[in-house]
């Protein structure tokens, strides 16, 4: 009989440049609908993971940028699909959710910062909601 299957999430851009893994299971997957991440991914909301660091390989050349005091964000350096978000005081990495390999893999357990969600987003889900961060 053989044990329980490890954990491995893999990911990468749309032109396979950039890749990831993540070799455990994420500390959470939200929707945040902060004004930054609008700008950051060119969308309502940023649909992300968030991995522990240290369970996160990645490969392939990132555009570096900061978008705020707190988080520098990374794209490929190719095509330019932003990937991840990395905290600068906080030992955990977001990862685009729609850059996972399977991207119904997971699935978001809640919106945050919901108080800048763009007055025509729809948020019908039943997921929980928070005005800021949760």
């Amino acid at each position: 009989m053989s044990g329980p299957r490890p954990v491995r999430y893999d990911g990468g851009c749309q032109c396979g440049q950039v890749r990831w893994r993540a070799t455990a299971e994420p500390e959470n997957v939200r929707l945040c609908h902060c004004r930054n991440c609008q700008r950051a991914t060119g969308g309502p909301y940023f649909a992300r993971i968030l991995f522990p660091a240290a369970a996160l390989t990645r490969s392939g050349e990132t555009t570096a940028w900061a978008s705020s005091h707190r988080l520098t964000r990374r794209a490929c350096a190719r095509c330019g699909t932003p990937i991840f978000a990395d905290p600068n005081d906080a030992p955990f990495v977001a990862v685009s959710l729609s850059t996972l390999d399977d991207p119904c893999a997971l699935a978001p357990g809640s919106h945050i910062w919901v108080s800048e969600k763009l007055a025509w987003v729809r948020i019908d889900d039943g997921l929980p909601q928070f005005p800021q961060g949760a």
